[in-house]
């Protein structure tokens, strides 16, 4: 498991691991009805196998799935265009506007049940010792079943954003403009700036150091950084962004010969020494990094 994308959140309470456990298989992915939009539940960690979780160093990894129907609003408008211009050259007359809505509301109705159905997953892992929950996706529809299908199995489960005290962009703007990129760090070969302004006119820079003059420029403006490219020697190379999400992952190949060496054989093994590995890097980088650059507070 090498995820290309990552979104933190600080866990507010206890887990138990045990009780995910169990809910896991209890709660699994249905098939997506005629007239469902979406069905959205637990999927095994590989298809067609009953293992439902791993757990390695405190952590405990997971996955989830959305199957929804593929109905191109496209597909949805052509067919409503149609259905009224035959209303209105059989009938003679306009179709009003709530008219329009109800045979919309009926062509969708139709067409669903014909459609094709998409499936997609999200995996998730909760590190007990760092207290995070991490998901391997920033879409907001998989963010929000994730998190509600959690609270359907738990009962409850308290969970915040990452609480940095100072601005991560205020921080990113001031490696850049001091030439202070923390040691552990090199900078990349993009950037993003943002203007404070009230149409918040934005700049992207692709492949430019972020440190050269063409940047600067711009931040000694009043502009301010939304995310900048950076490499953690020998670990990953990403891109950090303002609301703490980490972006364009790529993890170094040394980290993956390890975890190759380490597992035992098969694609469950293998599965497992990447997650090792991958949690730990990640924890690493919270604990001894985000706590420290952004002042998170942690319990």
């Amino acid at each position: 498991m090498w995820p290309k994308t990552l979104q933190l959140f600080q866990l507010k309470g206890p887990v138990d691991f045990a009780a995910i456990e169990q809910a896991l298989p209890e709660h699994p992915l249905r098939e997506v009805g005629a007239q469902d939009e979406f069905t959205f539940g637990t999927l095994p960690l590989i298809r067609g196998s009953e293992c439902w979780a791993i757990v390695s160093n405190d952590c405990m990894l997971f996955r989830f799935g959305k199957e929804e129907k593929s109905l191109p609003s496209s597909v949805v408008r052509e067919e409503l265009e149609e259905k009224v211009a035959e209303i209105e050259t059989i009938e003679g007359r306009k179709v009003g506007r709530k008219e329009k809505a109800d045979i919309k509301e009926g062509l969708v109705f139709d067409l669903r049940a014909k459609a094709f159905s998409n499936l997609s997953d999200v995996w998730l892992y909760i590190d007990k010792k760092a207290e995070l929950l991490v998901l391997n996706t920033t879409n907001g529809a998989m963010t929000e079943q994730s998190f509600k299908l959690l609270q359907t199995m738990l009962g409850s489960f308290p969970m915040v954003p990452l609480q940095a005290q100072v601005s991560p962009s205020m921080v990113m703007t001031d490696w850049l403009m001091k030439n202070e990129v923390p040691a552990s760090l090199e900078t990349g070969d993009t950037c993003d700036l943002q203007d404070s302004s009230e149409d918040r006119s934005s700049i992207k820079f692709k492949k430019l150091e972020p440190l050269s003059e063409d940047v600067t420029r711009h931040l000694e403006q009043g502009m301010s950084v939304k995310n900048v490219g950076l490499r953690w020697t020998d670990k990953m190379s990403f891109v950090l962004c303002d609301d703490l999400t980490i972006k364009s992952i790529k993890w170094d190949d040394a980290l993956k010969e390890q975890a190759f060496n380490d597992s035992q054989g098969g694609t469950l093994s293998d599965l497992d020494a990447n997650f090792s590995l991958m949690s730990l890097t990640i924890r690493n980088l919270f604990q001894s990094h985000f706590t420290h650059w952004f002042e998170i507070q942690t319990e």
